[in-house]
């Protein structure tokens, strides 16, 4: 991760040869390597990332087409591997064709634990005996949309003719006995603070944590190359866009004020062990311990 620089030009000089070249990492490696390459006045114009295991959210990819690179989004989890891959005509930056030789899916209308919110969680069933796993019905926590549309790329003639649209884990985000789905702070996180604050949207993360009496903390990670910043304006930023997301969102706003639970801590946001940003962290379980001094 912080060697983003070389790969930046690596894909550079590869370019200037064979005029393209694919990189295959998850979008926020890509975003750095991306940030990278602008920040030594590279252009990465007929490069390509591939990759999944996060939302493409329109902020990431933004920083991958504004150095003339291209993102294709796969689908892919573990246990029986790729479930879909990016449209070739895409209709958003997470546009994907769904593998219905491999898989059959249905949504299941399932609530989020702790509060009303429900969404259309993806049930897997696999098809093939190659399968590593037998899998019956199985949610894995996304949910998203599905769609039958005429799109005209390759994949379409091949038969796959299901796009799968608007994908997101929904891992809830809890404090104070109020509950929010994790796609309610992308655009906070993403967009709105970068745009106030500077930086880009892996400048920040919000955390989710226990401090040393149990009770849930959340704590807004922002790196401290931002430099100075005022982070009493930082909170409110994020309580008036809540209260301007939704009727959930601005009862969490008021109920996350009052209980003084979101506080700001200047470190580096967290990145997962196969090397993933998740803009929501969650930590449950962990004991931290309240530092003196702490914004909160």
């Amino acid at each position: 991760m912080s060697q983003a620089i070389k790969i930046a030009r690596w894909a550079a000089k590869t370019l200037e040869t064979k005029n393209t070249c694919l990189i295959r990492t998850h979008v926020s490696l890509a975003v750095r390597i991306c940030i990278a390459a602008r920040e030594e006045g590279l252009k990465l114009t007929g490069a390509t990332f591939m990759g999944g295991g996060e939302p493409p959210t329109p902020a990431k990819i933004a920083h991958i087409t504004h150095i003339g690179a291209r993102w294709i989004p796969t689908y892919f989890f573990t246990e029986v591997g790729a479930v879909g891959i990016g449209c070739a005509q895409p209709f958003d930056e997470n546009d994907l064709h769904f593998f219905k030789d491999a898989f059959a899916l249905i949504q299941l209308p399932s609530p989020v634990p702790g509060s009303n919110i429900v969404v259309d969680a993806f049930c897997f069933t696999t098809l093939l005996p190659s399968a590593p796993k037998i899998m019956l019905n199985v949610a894995i926590d996304d949910y998203g949309m599905i769609e039958r549309r005429t799109c005209h790329c390759p994949l379409e003639g091949y038969g796959f003719t299901e796009h799968l649209c608007h994908v997101r884990s929904f891992h809830k985000l809890t404090g104070e006995g109020v509950t929010l789905v994790g796609s309610e702070m992308l655009h906070i996180l993403e967009e709105v603070l970068p745009a106030r604050f500077g930086g880009s949207p892996l400048n920040y993360q919000l955390l989710e944590e226990e401090d040393e009496q149990g009770f849930t903390r959340l704590s807004l990670l922002v790196s401290p190359s931002l430099g100075a910043i005022d982070e009493e304006a930082l909170i409110s930023t994020v309580m008036e866009s809540l209260k301007q997301s939704s009727v959930a969102a601005d009862l969490a706003r008021a109920i996350w004020n009052q209980a003084k639970i979101l506080r700001v801590k200047r470190m580096e946001p967290l990145w997962t062990l196969r090397g993933k940003l998740m803009p929501l962290h969650l930590t449950k379980g962990q004991k931290l311990p309240i530092e003196k001094g702490e914004k909160k």
